[in-house]
């Protein structure tokens, strides 16, 4: 169904599943849940290390047969069979689809400090991790980059300690590389329930310095050359901007609607790529009814066309489909509840629609990634809640699954 073609490359960074809204989705990060998002990083496949203040020593690879899962933040099908996976203990990786898996967590940072993970390939990655105070009540958040699958990591600081940055330690930060050179990352800052604030960090030399500027909301960016990008509000979603500076200046655009929605009820998503594509997807409910669609943006991301209506959620609840992008042409939109998988060919023109089965019951299942590395492989994350009684000792609980006949059938996944 998905064909993957010539592209080497996929960009992860870690998205979040939050709770769900009467209209929309809302993101809040979650220790305990992820948002593991292929947002669109392509280009070179060379090595990236930031500024190397310190190569690390090897990291403590334990390598084992998982034999039940540990609390999966994130995960992430890189290439192949390589993908990695953030637990509560470990950042690890595995290049057996899932078989067997390898500690590659940064010396000097721990599972639960880290707020965002990024790969291109197998090779390459980056985390995002904070420093606790100790002397001063300023956090200092952290980059490492790995060239060798997390067998030894560089770290060096991003910006400059902020007490902001520690009220901040439970919130993602998103990453996103164009190439060896340019780089951005979003970090996300304490706020109230219905805003989203953030600071971007930029480079333009590999990581070996960074810019700060400022964002008019906080969330995921895409960038689809070193001057063009987009940001997605990343709490309501509610909100879309595009720059056309590299991140200088960000001006807020808006899509047009489908027939019964307004403008002001959209529900906006970068979806994950496996190469850059000018391609978002927005999600819109009126109270009683829902709909969603691929967009294509024009050369200078100044107006946005619908290619291609798809299944939404509830709109009483998660409206957002889980998307991503297989190629520029080609693009992939999951129902909230995992019950429809749609594949999206020929830039818009053709969709098929499949049943998957092997997943949780959709009546207590939220979708929040798939990835996948060839038309037949792919991972999925989806977010589980179960209560013994009417909304009393209720669970959750996010786990991985794994597909290999194009998400026909899908089977759970043992994470260390």
């Amino acid at each position: 169904m998905w064909q993957l073609t010539k592209f080497t490359e996929q960009r992860l960074a870690l998205p979040v599943l939050g709770s769900c809204s009467s209209t929309r989705r809302i993101r809040a990060w979650l220790p305990r849940v992820l948002m593991v998002a292929v947002t669109v990083l392509a280009a070179a496949c060379g090595s990236r290390v930031a500024s190397p203040q310190s190569r690390g020593t090897e990291s403590a690879g334990s390598r084992a047969q998982a034999t039940a899962s540990a609390a999966l933040t994130a995960a992430q099908l890189v290439q192949g069979a390589t993908g990695w996976a953030l637990t509560a203990e470990n950042l690890s990786l595995t290049s057996d689809a899932g078989q067997t898996w390898t500690t590659i967590t940064p010396p000097g940072a721990s599972a639960g400090t880290i707020k965002g993970v990024f790969f291109t390939d197998p090779q390459d990655g980056w985390v995002v991790s904070y420093q606790p105070p100790s002397t001063s009540n300023a956090t200092q958040l952290q980059i490492s980059a790995t060239s060798d699958g997390g067998k030894s990591w560089s770290s060096s600081p991003l910006g400059k300690p902020d007490p902001a940055f520690t009220d901040s330690q439970s919130l993602p930060a998103y990453v996103d590389f164009l190439d060896a050179m340019h780089g951005w990352v979003v970090v996300m800052l304490a706020s109230s329930a219905n805003f989203s604030t953030g600071i971007l960090f930029q480079t333009s030399d590999g990581g070996a310095t960074w810019s700060r500027l400022s964002l008019p909301v906080g969330g995921p960016v895409e960038f689809i050359s070193p001057t063009t990008g987009w940001l997605a509000d990343g709490r309501q979603g509610d909100q879309l901007y595009v720059t056309s500076d590299g991140g200088q200046a960000w001006t807020a655009e808006t899509v047009a609607p489908p027939a019964g929605f307004t403008q002001e009820q959209a529900a906006y998503t970068i979806p994950r790529f496996t190469s850059p594509a000018d391609v978002i997807l927005a999600a819109f409910s009126n109270g009683t009814g829902s709909a969603a669609g691929f967009y294509q943006a024009n050369a200078g991301a100044t107006s946005w066309q619908l290619k291609a209506t798809v299944p939404a959620g509830s709109p009483s609840g998660d409206v957002s489909p889980a998307a991503s992008l297989v190629s520029p042409t080609q693009w992939v939109a999951i129902t909230p509840d995992g019950t429809q998988i749609v594949d999206v060919t020929q830039n818009g023109g053709s969709q098929a629609s499949i049943s998957p089965a092997g997943l949780p019951s959709p009546a207590n299942t939220a979708v929040s990634q798939a990835s996948f590395s060839s038309t037949a492989s792919g991972w999925l994350v989806a977010d589980t809640s179960q209560c013994a009684g009417f909304k009393t000792n209720c669970t959750e609980r996010t786990a991985l699954f794994a597909t290999t006949d194009n998400g026909a059938h899908w089977t759970q996944l043992a994470v260390p």
